[in-house]
């Protein structure tokens, strides 16, 4: 009997024959993989010595080219050194290319996007019986389910098995808003995703996503499997050293738990494999290579808002991307967090325009931005000017925002302050085992002042910065809030 290939090794293999068993630079049959570009790299070294980062990537697609640059250390164990071609963990960007699956599948006539899932999945069963019968994959891609699963985490091993126990285990969830409401990020709509495709084919997450979208795409340089990507190169994260004030020190522990595969645990390509997806979706869905990996139509229907943002109509989701029109130009973005990385991809369909990075530190909420703004105002072609905010007006009445704010994983506590608010965020570890890693450093406790009659900012944000607000919600009769939206994600009030 002839002994089949594990899948990993079998996907090795096809991915040498596909690279004709080269893997320079010069193996990538005429496609621009991406060169060196000295601007964009003395631009990274000056901010990741600014901001003392362990090390970063940037890569920028404009007009056909691709250019690249790498600055600093990609591990801190070993000393290596950041260049173009590692591979880093793209986190929950990943939901763009599963997103990107289950158009496949709708191209298909597999999956109708508007019926219900319980169609799909006779298994299916949640807390709120309105739920289960109603709940489409449209909630899912666009982040509107409302079930509090924002960050729920469980580590019931990998592959199929571990996906329908994560969703049997969601079940036991509550609703932190009516399905449709309101869109908060839910990672684990993204394994109810990744699950629904499993049982329509039979077929594993991982494989899917290799067969429908990687192959076809002609990434050669990206892994569902994130050690498979360490043959070829990856870049380790990085963490606050508690023992010496403004230091990294290496991730402990490199991977989120893998049951969370299809929202962001594993998957690891390289900066021009990430640009090489983005000029796939600005080309609607046909890649650089001539072969079409989604139809245009479903392209289209992916980069099209679905749903605003609760903060406001500035935002909002299409399907699997965030959607903004700064200026009145469609941005479609996703950023993405692992052990110690942060990944962001942005893509400007209109101006044939995309930049991807990643910073080996969970510590570069302030680098990220500057370096995202520093690529935008040098490469970005007929960049819109940015309408200046509009000052808020209307009594502020303190007392509406405080009390404690809870969702899965997280508890938020806003307290009136001498000057302003204390906030106070705190990651409960007992409701997401196995992420102690990724919160390593993070600041829990932070002063905010009043924005608007319904929103908190941070006090101590740079003059002329746009700092992302805490926005309340739905006040009860007593005009205090009953939901708070922050981080992309909606907490509801647990007491006063």
């Amino acid at each position: 009997m002839t002994k089949s290939l594990p899948r990993r090794d079998a996907l090795r293999l096809g991915l040498l024959a596909t690279a004709g068993f080269q893997l320079g630079r010069q193996s990538w049959r005429g496609e621009d993989r991406g060169r060196s570009d000295p601007e964009l790299e003395r631009g990274l070294v000056e901010l990741v010595r600014k901001h003392r980062m362990p090390g970063a990537l940037a890569g920028v697609y404009r007009d056909g080219k691709v250019i690249t640059a790498g600055a600093g250390l990609a591990n801190l164990n070993t000393r290596q050194p950041m260049t173009p071609e590692l591979g880093f963990l793209t986190g929950s960007i990943t939901k763009v290319w599963s997103c990107t699956l289950v158009m496949t599948f709708v191209d298909e006539g597999k999956i109708d996007l508007d019926r219900p899932l319980i169609e799909y999945l006779p298994h299916l069963r949640f807390g709120d019986p309105d739920v289960t019968r109603r709940l489409t994959t449209k909630h899912l891609l666009n982040h509107s389910s409302g079930i509090d699963s924002g960050d729920f985490i469980r580590d019931f091993g990998e592959g199929p098995a571990s996906h329908r126990l994560m969703v049997e285990a969601m079940g036991q969830l509550g609703q932190l808003h009516p399905l449709g409401k309101y869109s908060s990020y839910n990672n684990g709509g993204w394994i109810l995703a990744g699950h629904l495709m499993e049982v329509i084919s039979g077929k594993p997450w991982h494989r899917l996503l290799e067969e429908r979208v990687i192959k076809p795409l002609g990434a050669t340089r990206t892994f569902t499997d994130a050690e498979d990507g360490v043959l070829y190169g990856a870049v380790v994260g990085s963490v606050p050293d508690a023992a010496r004030k403004g230091e990294h020190m290496a991730t402990p522990k490199f991977l989120l738990p893998k049951t969370y595969a299809p929202a962001g645990a594993t998957l690891l390509p390289n900066l021009a494999d990430n640009l090489l997806f983005a000029q796939m979706h600005i080309r609607g869905g046909l890649a650089p290579n001539g072969k079409r990996v989604i139809s245009e139509a479903a392209a289209k229907r992916m980069a099209t808002r679905t749903i605003d943002h609760p903060s406001g109509p500035a935002t909002g989701f299409g399907l699997g991307w965030f959607h903004s029109t700064p200026g009145g130009q469609v941005t479609l973005s996703h950023g993405g967090g692992s052990n110690g990385g942060r990944a962001m991809l942005v893509v400007v369909p209109g101006s044939d325009f995309a930049f991807a990075t990643f910073v080996n530190s969970n510590a570069g909420d302030q680098f990220q931005p500057e370096l995202e703004e520093w690529i935008r105002s040098r490469y970005q072609p007929n960049r819109p000017a940015e309408s200046p905010p509009v000052a808020p007006s209307g009594p502020i009445d303190p007392k509406r925002f405080l009390g404690v704010y809870r969702r899965t994983t997280t508890r938020t506590t806003v307290r009136e302050a001498a000057e302003g608010f204390a906030v106070e965020s705190a990651w409960v570890p007992e409701d997401a085992p196995g992420t102690e890693a990724y919160m390593i450093g993070r600041p829990v406790q932070f002063p905010m002042r009043a924005l608007a009659p319904n929103a908190l900012v941070s006090a101590t944000a740079a003059p002329g910065s746009r700092p992302v607000p805490y926005t309340f919600l739905d006040p009860d009769e007593r005009g205090r809030y009953r939901l708070l939206y922050a981080s992309g994600r909606l907490s509801k009030r647990i007491a006063d």
